[in-house]
């Protein structure tokens, strides 16, 4: 019995390395590429909680999942331009620009689907599923800096929708999704839907407010981004 349970184990740990095989370790991240301590040290966390290789980083809220657990904001912003061009502006964005604000900062960023990481200097021009984003806030007017992550879980083309989730391990899970509607006035409007919930009740209670000054910022420089772009 002591002999076979070896073999088992042996064989559990081989298969194990032959499935991390060639894919990219979180220990391959060059982080002097990467501008932002917290991102680095945010790394540092996942690799010392165990995390090795991207594929064992999972987003917090998985396909399917109840809602009910979590926290709802709804908002909405109106974009005045078509549906259809709104949409492609957002899915075609550089992400090195679109998460470029004052308070929000690109650290780096991992693509399932071509195992490759990107840094700061490497322009990612489309948002696709299984694309796993790290950030740099700037929080209480600068006072305190955190680092956020990640994943592009769906995009649905037909529905306009677009969603990203949380890491696991993230201060705060849950996901964001952002719908894309035409009003009767030809005209864009973006619902930016945040489910959301952490182990702080003081953080869930916070959570609304910087929510709201992030995400106003990062539309404001959507729209100022596809605006330059089309006035040169």
């Amino acid at each position: 019995m002591r002999i076979f349970q070896r073999k088992y184990l042996l064989l559990l740990t081989i298969l194990w390395h032959l499935h991390s095989f060639g894919q990219t370790q979180l220990s391959e991240v060059d982080t002097l590429r990467i501008e932002y301590p917290k991102v680095i040290e945010y790394l540092q966390r996942q690799m010392a909680e165990g995390l090795r290789t991207f594929n064992d980083v999972k987003p917090s809220f998985q396909t399917g999942e109840s809602i009910e657990d979590y926290h709802v904001i709804d908002r909405e912003f109106l974009v005045k331009d078509s549906l259809e061009k709104v949409w492609n502006d957002y899915l075609s964005a550089v992400l090195q620009e679109s998460w470029n604000t004052k308070t929000i900062r690109f650290g780096f960023c991992y693509s399932r689907n071509n195992d490759s990481i990107y840094y700061s200097n490497d322009k990612v021009r489309t948002v696709m599923p299984e694309l796993i984003v790290y950030l740099n806030l700037k929080l209480l007017y600068g006072m305190k800096q955190l680092a956020v992550a990640f994943e592009i879980t769906r995009i649905d083309q037909d529905e306009k929708m677009l969603e990203f989730s949380y890491l696991e391990g993230n201060e705060t899970e849950g996901k964001q999704q952002l719908f894309f509607r035409e009003n009767n006035k030809g005209n864009t409007v973006i619902a930016h839907l945040s489910y959301y919930r952490s182990s702080s009740k003081a953080r869930d209670k916070l959570y609304p407010h910087l929510h709201a000054q992030l995400i106003n910022k990062f539309h404001r420089n959507m729209k100022l981004i596809n605006k330059n772009k089309y006035e040169h």
